[in-house]
């Protein structure tokens, strides 16, 4: 058998497309390149104010580093362009956080917010802003991280104009305590009923809430029960009302919350949280019941 001939059991070496693997690695160059660019455009003036387009880029170089066939050659004067960039991140973040901190603060003011608490968790009355600059984004939270109401860009006046609008669905409904404590009064004993329970038992919130909402539909709804005819109202409304609600007995019952234990806050069905007052404090129940008095 001649030198450069294959026996039965030897395998061919896989042919490398050469061509290929150029076209890629320009790619990987030309993106390097471009990413290099804008951090450098980026870093020019006020590099605080561009904290999530930097990352974004410095991403795109870590990825091509990990793709491209060339990095023992162009690792180290990559890392030489980026790591003054890198190590000034922190103090850039830092000022990102103070100036976006100060303006959201005005901005809260003109809508008659008061702002406080420490990043990432900011606090406005009963409602918690999650700060992630780094990923351009504010979640607004209704309690400590309960129940997400939106999500926006880190702007401030869109921030505040969204918690503005959230507050107002929640808290301009009509409400009325007799009406109220009525409806779930009657939530509770049909739940209690369907459970095969008496009044008096515990009875878990989830379970009230679906029936409460049902229950208070209007006639539309019970007659053609399709989405447009729902009129909405969840966990946060409910909390609320909970909240707000002054009279507590009804038909010589009186309601009675039920603190959530650590098994049941382990998942979200099992418990609601229900502010105590305007500054955010609040409890965790995870069942609702009626006791004779």
């Amino acid at each position: 058998m001649y030198a450069n001939e294959l026996s039965e059991t030897e395998t061919p070496e896989p042919v490398v497309d050469v061509l290929r693997t150029m076209s890629e690695e320009e790619r990987y160059l030309r993106n390097m390149r471009k990413a290099i660019r804008t951090i450098e455009r980026l870093t020019e003036n006020e590099p605080s104010n561009n904290i999530y387009k930097i990352k974004q880029e410095l991403m795109k170089i870590e990825k091509i580093l990990k793709q491209t066939r060339l990095t023992d050659l162009i690792e180290e004067d990559v890392e030489q362009r980026i790591r003054p960039v890198k190590s000034e991140m922190p103090e850039w973040e830092e000022q990102a956080n103070r100036s976006f901190g100060q303006r959201l603060e005005d901005a809260l003011k003109q809508v008659e917010f008061e702002l406080s608490g420490n990043y990432p968790l900011l606090k406005v009355l009963f409602y918690t802003l999650e700060v992630k600059l780094y990923n351009n984004n504010v979640t607004i939270w209704y309690g400590p991280e309960q129940e997400r109401l939106d999500t926006c860009k880190p702007i401030p006046e869109v921030v505040a104009k969204k918690l503005q609008a959230s507050h107002k669905k929640i808290t301009s409904r009509n409400f009325d305590d007799e009406i109220f404590l009525l409806h779930l009064y009657e939530a509770y004993k049909a739940t209690a009923h369907r459970s095969k329970k008496t009044i008096g038992d515990s009875i878990p919130v989830s379970d009230i809430i679906l029936e409460y909402a049902l229950l208070t539909q209007n006639k539309n709804f019970k007659i053609n029960p399709v989405k447009s005819s729902y009129r909405e109202y969840g966990r946060v409304f409910f909390s609320y009302d909970l909240y707000q609600l002054k009279q507590r007995t009804i038909e010589d019952h009186v309601l009675s919350l039920v603190t959530a234990t650590r098994a049941y806050t382990r998942r979200r069905s099992g418990f609601i949280w229900i502010p105590s007052n305007e500054r955010g404090d609040g409890t965790y129940i995870s069942h609702i019941k009626f006791r004779e008095v």
